[in-house]
């Protein structure tokens, strides 16, 4: 049996944890951060390929959440986490949700105001930039088609570094930018270690108890743990840790819906990546956009057209794939099942979100009938294609009464921070109430979902914990 010490024992090496791993190790602390999964190199591997999901993500990216409608979600399981398999957007934290989070759940000293200062440090760390020159033929043919309907979009920038010798840029996740920065200042990642739970001596943890590739068990020992494994993660290593504090019981995500579209000629461009218009027109409650249109991807989304799928993939290039993600009012559970090794993950979609996500599905379809596209393959699994406007009544319908495909790549709020202790099973600042030192820091800690894509929102709010952790 191995045994390893730090000062500070992290769990999880996506953006919560990178972050707080720079921040503790360029400090002076002994860090010691701990993956589940592999280091992939940025690079390594084709973006969004099998071989890619395979390698980064849990459950080759679908892993079910049971309820009347089933969602499946995403979750990375690497190193560096989430940021090595989304799609690098960011979008800057919005102040009144800041704001609001700030009053209803009583966060101390937090807000539009008190986190600007993190907000601008992540957005310079990480190389947060426009994509340059045209954005590509899926996103100018998205901006046309909401122009033509009214609508407001943009291109949104992303975690992305450009420069002369590589004008395609590279992505900046935190294999990139936060993991190096911390290894420079002495901190040691340990990757291939599974944490099953957390070890107390009365309301202090001494470590934790993993398993490393080959199952055999490594004991962990340090003075302060962060809890920073993602929404569903750390909720379910602390439940089997015995901490109780409603942990797990008010999960969030954004659900989705996404459409694979037929145009006349081409508009799939892989070297593009994941194309960065977005309709903000109807922000923050529902987002309209482009996502990633990989041979991998495409056949996911062409399951409502069996009859028809092998000339679509024949004809990749005439394809993209688009999505319309809402921000729902629904809360999920996430419960630790003995002698089971995965989370047991259950979300109910109510009427209103079912609703918002049908309406979402005509916006979208209308805007793209409005960018050209010749037909759009229904989300609804054997509903006939939409080709006019005429079509789109059905496909509201359809999504409304539960029926479409429906997946989501947020998930947030199992560990709330505030002050409000029956809420809240986190402070003001992730130390886990009613221990001495132990803090979480990543997606758990926001209370409700932020309605967009939440990395930068998690950076500057793993930056700002740390500062504290620190004090």
């Amino acid at each position: 049996m191995r045994k390893l010490e730090a000062d500070v024992l992290i769990i999880g090496s996506g953006p919560g944890g990178a972050m707080t791993a720079a921040v503790l190790a360029e400090a002076g602390k002994h860090v010691m951060i701990i993956e589940e999964g592999d280091h992939v190199p940025v690079g390594a591997t084709e973006p969004y390929s099998l071989e890619d999901m395979a390698l980064k993500w849990r459950n080759g990216g679908l892993t079910p959440a049971f309820g009347p409608v089933k969602v499946t979600y995403v979750e990375g399981k690497c190193v560096g986490g989430a940021s090595e398999i989304n799609a690098a957007l960011y979008h800057p934290p919005v102040p009144s949700v800041l704001d609001a989070w700030a009053a209803e759940y009583g966060i101390d000293d937090f807000g539009g105001a008190p986190l600007a200062e993190h907000i601008r440090a992540v957005e310079h760390e990480a190389s947060v930039s426009p994509f340059p020159g045209s954005p590509g033929i899926a996103s100018e043919r998205l901006a046309a088609g909401a122009a033509s309907l009214g609508w407001k979009s943009v291109p949104v920038q992303r975690f992305w570094k450009y420069d002369a010798q590589n004008p395609l840029g590279r992505r900046q996740s935190m294999t990139e930018t936060y993991l190096p920065r911390a290894k420079a200042a002495g901190a040691v990642l340990q990757d291939g270690l599974k944490v099953k739970k957390l070890l107390f001596q009365g309301r202090r943890a001494v470590g934790a108890i993993a398993t490393d590739r080959e199952g055999q068990r490594v004991d962990l020992r340090a003075g302060k743990v962060v809890v920073c494994a993602g929404a569903v993660q750390t909720a379910l290593i602390l439940q089997r840790s015995g901490y109780g504090h409603r942990v797990g019981q008010t999960l969030t995500m954004n659900p989705m819906i996404r459409v694979a579209a037929e145009f006349g000629d081409r508009i799939n461009e892989p070297v593009i990546g994941v194309p960065v218009q977005q309709i903000e027109a109807f922000k923050p409650s529902m987002t309209l956009g482009c996502s990633n249109g990989s041979l991998a991807h495409l056949a996911l989304w062409l399951v409502g057209a069996p009859g028809d799928r092998e000339r679509l993939l024949a004809e990749w290039w005439r394809l993209g794939v688009f999505y319309a993600k809402v921000m729902a009012k629904a809360r999920g559970v996430v419960r630790n099942v003995p002698l089971f090794d995965e989370a047991f993950v259950s979300y109910k979609l109510g009427k209103d979100d079912l609703a918002l996500l049908g309406l979402a599905a005509e916006r979208l379809a209308t805007v793209l009938l409005a960018s050209g596209a010749r037909s759009i393959v229904s989300p609804v699994p054997g509903a006939p294609a939409i080709r006019s406007l005429s079509d789109i009544p059905a496909l509201r319908a359809g999504v409304e009464a539960g029926k479409a495909q429906v997946t989501a790549i947020h998930l947030h709020s199992t560990v709330p921070m505030g002050s409000e202790q029956k809420h809240c099973p986190a402070d003001s600042y992730g130390k886990l109430r009613g221990l001495e030192n132990v803090w979480v820091n990543d997606a758990s800690l926001l209370p409700d979902t932020p309605g967009i894509n939440p990395q930068g929102t998690i950076l500057a709010i793993a930056r700002r914990n740390a500062q504290h952790m620190l004090g």
